[in-house]
């Protein structure tokens, strides 16, 4: 890259969600694509509008073919680790934050592989910013959610067959032995007789759980995917429904109640602990259902609190998030044009690791290596000191 040329940035996920949080960026970068890792064979998840759109291009590997990208680009963005991320020496690896639940995952210390991290906010920053160089940008998705045009596009696409006199209320679980949709979806599934119901599948229950997928459908509730964009749903939806799914916070973004289902929360196992915001803050973040017999009633008093509190503006749990809000969120318009110059600032080399956010990369490239050794332990590959002296900005 020079100075005249535009630096050659790449974007890698595996699941729809992950394209989806990335989109505006890639139409913001000259050149820019997204690389499908093809590993998990859900290619055929995808919907067609989201892999033949020009304006983001979509290009499909299999996780051997990773590692040659090193040196394709100048700039790698990924929001979680893919398979050969410790041998990259060529080019940069920036990461984008993918959520605000499970800290315990998400501010783990594989975030010291990146030589960035693009964060929603404050709170993040002070959370990651142990590991690597790290900005608070904001969330670059959120960029639609002051434009009218987008919520246009969201009832269009989303408000057909909801009945105008009723409330709508979303319920988006997470996934996995934590979700809240074993014990909670048939009170979930009776709200129907009085409100306009969506259901939003965890994008891992959609390509992941075949079981669980076949038993949430139900004939007066709409059941979406991993394809539908949750911010286009919040922007037609009056409440949100969770357990401690990431869900949670774009609802706090976008100013929407939430009731949260109590779960066995030691199910989410080494994700989630007790410093995790879904736990500590649960109070904060909306009311709260300990059984299924009192969903009803709760998400009635919700909407009602939250109708009676916008002519006041003076209901708790509102003010409440709306305080967390400002912890969590850059929240000015234009988060997509900073993560763009914070990537073109990378690209020529002012985010450089500082002394101890080296050594936890080193701590980390080292276990990476050692766990595929035991995987694949006849591999022949260049020595660990080798790609670490050769990686952008090493200092160890």
């Amino acid at each position: 890259m020079t100075e005249s040329t535009p630096p050659r940035i790449g974007f890698i996920g595996w699941n729809p969600f992950q394209l989806l949080q990335v989109r505006n960026l890639i139409r913001a970068l000259p050149g820019a694509c997204f690389v499908l890792d093809s590993r998990k064979q859900h290619v055929s998840a995808f919907e067609p509008r989201l892999l033949n759109d020009p304006s983001v291009p979509v290009r499909q590997l299999s996780s051997r073919q990773l590692v040659g990208l090193d040196g394709e680009f100048d700039i790698l963005v990924c929001q979680t680790p893919f398979q050969g991320i410790q041998r990259f020496r060529k080019t940069r690896i920036a990461m984008l934050q993918y959520g605000y639940a499970k800290e315990a995952h998400n501010f783990a210390p594989w975030r010291a592989l990146a030589d960035l991290n693009l964060v929603y906010g404050p709170y993040a920053a002070e959370k990651i910013g142990y590991f690597s160089p790290t900005v608070a940008v904001g969330n670059p998705r959120y960029d639609d959610w002051a434009d009218p045009a987008f919520h246009a596009s969201a009832r269009q696409r989303h408000g057909a067959g909801l009945d105008p006199g009723r409330r709508t209320v979303l319920y988006a679980p997470t996934w996995g032995e934590a979700s809240s949709v074993d014990r909670y979806l048939g009170a979930v599934h009776a709200l129907a007789a009085e409100h306009n119901v969506l259901v939003k599948l965890h994008h891992n229950t959609d390509l992941l759980e075949p079981a669980r997928k076949a038993v949430m459908g139900h004939p007066g509730v709409r059941q979406l995917g991993a394809n539908d964009d949750l911010l286009e749903l919040l922007a037609v939806t009056d409440l949100l429904i969770s357990d401690t799914s990431g869900a949670i916070f774009d609802a706090v973004f976008c100013a929407r109640p939430v009731v949260l289902l109590d779960t066995d929360l030691s199910a989410a196992g080494i994700k989630s602990d007790q410093h995790s915001l879904e736990v500590v803050r649960r109070q904060d973040l909306g009311d709260t259902v300990a059984d299924p017999a009192q969903l009803g009633a709760v998400v009635a008093r919700a909407l009602a609190s939250a109708s009676a509190g916008a002519s006041t503006g003076t209901e708790p749990q509102a003010q409440r998030r709306a305080t967390l809000r400002s912890a969590l969120f850059n929240s000015e318009p234009g988060a997509t044009g900073r993560a763009v110059a914070a990537l073109q600032a990378l690209a020529r080399g002012e985010h450089v690791l500082g002394q101890m956010q080296s050594y936890v990369r080193h701590e980390m490239v080292q276990l990476l290596e050692a766990r595929a050794q035991l995987a694949t332990p006849r591999r022949k590959h260049a020595s660990l000191a080798g790609w670490w002296a050769s990686r952008p900005g090493s200092t160890v």
